[in-house]
């Protein structure tokens, strides 16, 4: 698969979610490794980090304002 086709379906992928400030998409990782990413991330008082199970697992990240 192109880099392109690859672009693309990635797109069409996330076009339903809210539009976070990162995502951080995991091919073959094991469960294990994507909760500590999402563990660490969370540790961050700025961040907030929801997890989306789609034909890949990915993390969606945003920015969260310090009030």
């Amino acid at each position: 698969m192109t880099e392109n086709t690859t672009d693309e379906t990635a797109a069409q992928q996330y076009a339903n979610y809210p539009d976070p400030d990162a995502i951080v998409h995991f091919t073959d990782a094991s469960e294990d490794l994507v909760d500590l990413v999402a563990e660490t991330l969370e540790t961050s008082e700025f961040l907030s980090v929801s997890c989306h199970a789609l034909p890949e697992t990915m993390l969606l990240v945003e920015e969260v304002e310090d009030e």
